[in-house]
């Protein structure tokens, strides 16, 4: 009876550990996924900043510690391939945001023109040492009066410092709410994001996601204000994420088996 006793004692606690390790996982992916849409929310910005403060003269030239090449020069042809460089020694571009390498773009049609497409490839380009390959495809195009930019993945690449790779292809469209009448005014601007992706994660392990309520995304806040993503992973259940309901913050709650947790976020800084 002692030994039957122990053996129920250590099978539940073989079952306790196993949870736990499944909930530790399923944060851990959370997070990254968090942190890799961050990566790309913040490659967006970075090319459609660029484009606005440099096109609208047509030059090549140093902006703050990057510099932007532009050829052909001139206004009539189109495509034309525009060269962001942040050097190899790393470019403080915000505080805590350091950037290497290169952003390359092969762009269709003028900035302000209504609808262009973008493909974006990289060369030994890192943000805060994590390097980043892969093509994205960018399109913009005015919906209903809303300026929509849809955000395509292939073959996307993440390595962090440790060596950790993470592999995935996504879907993104961001649709900007409102901030459309204060061009020169970044901080009013707010975005709905939708989409969906699915790869492998740190430990080799298939995930996919699909954002099920809009991402809400202020520009004057660092973080996703609102919305929910569900989360798959290899072996375990369907997870929950939450951003919450509009407060400006890095909390969100994951929720797996009926079971709610915070989680803190790791992100970009924008600002």
């Amino acid at each position: 009876m002692i030994a039957l006793a122990g053996m129920f004692v250590f099978t539940a606690c073989q079952k306790e550990n196993q949870s736990a390790k499944e909930s530790a996982m399923a944060i851990s992916n959370a997070q990254d996924q968090v942190l890799i849409s961050d990566l790309v929310t913040d490659l967006i910005d970075d090319i459609e900043l660029t484009s606005e403060s440099v096109f609208g003269e047509l030059k090549t030239g140093r902006t703050d510690c990057r510099t932007v090449t532009i050829e052909p020069m001139d206004r009539v042809t189109w495509p034309k391939t525009i060269t962001i460089d942040f050097g190899t020694e790393g470019c403080l571009v915000r505080e805590d945001v350091v950037k290497k390498g290169k952003i390359i773009i092969i762009q269709s049609a003028p900035q302000r023109a209504e609808a262009w497409e973008k493909v974006i490839t990289f060369e030994n380009y890192f943000v805060n040492d994590n390097k980043i390959e892969g093509t994205h495809t960018l399109t913009y195009r005015i919906r209903s009066g809303h300026p929509v930019w849809n955000n395509t993945l292939t073959n996307s690449t993440i390595t962090t410092p440790e060596g950790v790779i993470r592999t995935r292809t996504a879907t993104h469209i961001r649709v900007q709410t409102r901030g459309t009448e204060t061009l020169r005014d970044r901080l009013d601007d707010v975005f709905q994001i939708t989409g969906n992706a699915r790869g492998i994660n740190r430990d080799g392990k298939t995930f996919s996601w699909v954002i099920t309520d809009p991402l809400v995304m202020h520009m004057g806040c660092n973080w996703i204000r609102k919305g929910t993503k569900e989360i798959n992973l290899e072996g375990q259940s369907t997870a929950v994420l939450d951003f919450g309901g509009g407060e400006c913050d890095n909390l969100a709650t994951i929720t797996r088996d009926g079971e709610v947790k915070e989680i803190t976020l790791r992100g970009l800084r924008r600002r």
